[in-house]
């Protein structure tokens, strides 16, 4: 599965406070895709868009709780966006982590 990368992703990164380039998304998900990088997700359905996404909760490298939301559309994903979890949201992830460890 080819990934591919949203042509504002690096802006909408910055002005979310994402502290990750886009090479470094990438990367994480091709661990994710490769099994060596765990990550809570669902799938997502946008009715305006007819898109079929998925939307992960992970940690960076350095542990920051991140959510990226793909689009997929064979055979390719595209990562739409990126953005730090709420304080709620990672205490989700952390319950999550400790009971699926």
């Amino acid at each position: 599965m080819a990934i591919r990368l949203y042509f504002a992703l690096a802006q909408m990164m910055a002005k979310a406070g994402v502290d990750l380039t886009p090479e470094q998304v990438t990367d994480l998900m091709r661990r994710w895709l490769a099994g060596q990088r765990r990550a809570w997700g669902e799938p997502a359905y946008d009715p305006a868009t007819g898109w079929l996404m998925h939307q992960l909760w992970m940690r960076t490298d350095d542990g920051q709780p991140v959510q990226v939301t793909g689009r997929i559309a064979p055979p390719d994903f595209t990562i739409i966006d990126v953005r730090p979890l709420t304080v709620t949201e990672t205490a989700e992830l952390t319950q999550w982590e400790a009971r699926n460890d």
